[in-house]
């Protein structure tokens, strides 16, 4: 019965697997490690297609790139003086104080720091730091970002289901996994920023 659940939930989510691609599209836009790892799970359970997940994955990513940096680009030519701007240049160079004499080192780093991104792509588009340099060095961060939690979430899977066949109780390792890789993220956001400010001083 657990197992047929199972086999239920996988036929459902293939079953709808277009929509599901495009829910992870725009959700790429305003979230990251957390879905793409969960996609990475769905990935494993052959409910999604892996090369499709990463395609779709990637063009919400690089799309969320560029409409936060015009945000920042926005804010720069109308509001430079706004709170909302002088909390986001302060809380970007509190973490990445490095952002206006090596903006191009930030733009690959902040990728991998969770939940300061987006403030990041904003600086950056205030900054006006070139466009074209700009997305060239995010695609290549973009993309090794989108492929390791894709696979991360994939690996995930697989020793979930070395364990369960359940749905229930592979639902509980699918949502244990995320809580793992939540605080691996944050163990390493905190080492990198340790040693950006250790590398200023």
């Amino acid at each position: 019965m657990h197992h047929h659940s199972l086999d239920l939930f996988i036929s459902f989510i293939e079953a709808n697997r277009f929509w599901g691609y495009w829910l992870l599209c725009v959700a790429m836009v305003f979230e990251g490690e957390l879905f793409l790892t969960a996609a990475g799970m769905m990935a494993r359970l052959h409910a999604f297609d892996f090369f499709d997940t990463f395609f779709f994955a990637l063009s919400g990513v690089l799309i969320g790139d560029a409409f936060w940096y015009f945000i920042g680009r926005k804010l720069e030519s109308q509001f430079p003086h706004h709170r909302i701007t002088t909390y986001v240049i302060k809380r970007v160079k509190k973490y990445l104080p490095d952002i206006e004499s090596n903006p191009f080192h930030v733009i690959f780093l902040s990728k991998f720091l969770y939940g300061m991104n987006h403030s990041t792509l904003v600086m950056l588009g205030f900054l006006k730091v070139p466009f074209g340099h700009f997305f060239r060095i995010q695609f290549f961060a973009s993309f090794i970002w989108s492929l390791l939690f894709l696979t991360i979430g994939f690996i995930f899977g697989s020793v979930a289901l070395t364990f369960t066949k359940r749905l229930q109780h592979f639902m509980i390792l699918a949502f244990l996994s995320l809580i793992v890789i939540a605080v691996l993220v944050y163990i390493v956001d905190k080492f990198i920023v340790k040693a950006e400010h250790k590398h200023q001083d």
